[in-house]
This record gives structure tokens, sequence and C-alpha cells, in this order.
């Protein structure tokens, strides 16, 4: 009885432990109750203005949300906060794209706008 216990009583306590996070399921597009089921609780939570950085020192890992969506992972500690600023600076490139784009679509509908006013006017 002693012999079996010495073996029931491990076995027991392992099966009782937690599974171990899988990192390498975490990706891009992820939201945060996913990242939290496959990778756990981080052990810090910083909000950045629109990001939220979730670290994960046991890892060396960090995942970047925008809303609640993983929009970046970084994995080393030196490239954390040039990960951050890269990911702000394209963001901003895309942001100021967008703004050039739209800047120009309206320059040319009011320039329609104008011609067209300008023929209705004439004809009269």
């Amino acid at each position: 009885m002693k012999r079996l216990l010495t073996w029931i009583l491990p076995l027991t306590l392992l099966s009782c432990r937690e599974a171990p996070k899988d990192f390498s399921s975490v990706s891009i597009g992820m939201t945060k109750d996913e990242v939290t089921a496959a990778a756990g609780e981080p052990a810090r939570k910083n909000e950045l203005a629109v990001i939220d950085v979730w670290v994960y020192p046991e890892a060396d890992r960090s995942v970047i949300f925008r809303k609640d969506t993983v929009y970046n992972i970084v994995t080393s500690s030196e490239a954390r906060i040039d990960s951050i600023e890269t990911s702000l600076e394209r963001t901003g490139d895309k942001v100021e794209t967008s703004l050039s784009r739209l800047g120009d679509s309206l320059e040319k509908t009011g320039q329609q706008i104008k011609d067209k006013f300008r023929r209705d006017t004439t004809r009269k």
C-alpha cells in the first residue's frame, strides 16, 4: 500500500498542475481572450495611448494590442522599445499616406463641383 501511494501521490500532483502555456500559438490578429487562453495572464499590462502591451518576462516576449487585437509580438528584451517605435512610425506613415490620399480626393472632388457649377451657371 505504501508503495502504491508513493506512485499515486506524485502522479496526482502532476495532473493537477496547470497546463503549460504555449507562446508558439500566439499570433497577430488574435484577441486578448485568445492570447490569455494560450499564454496565460501577463506579468504586466501597460497602456500606452492607443496600444496595450502585455509583458511575459518568463518567455521574454511582449504582445502589443491595438484595440482588442494582437498587432505585434516582440520577442527580444532589447528590441521591445525599438519595435514599438517602429510599429508606431509605420502606423503614423500609413495615417499620413491615407490623409494625403483623402486630401487629394477631396481636392479633385472640389474641382469637379466647381467645374460643374461653372458649366451650369454659363448655360443659364
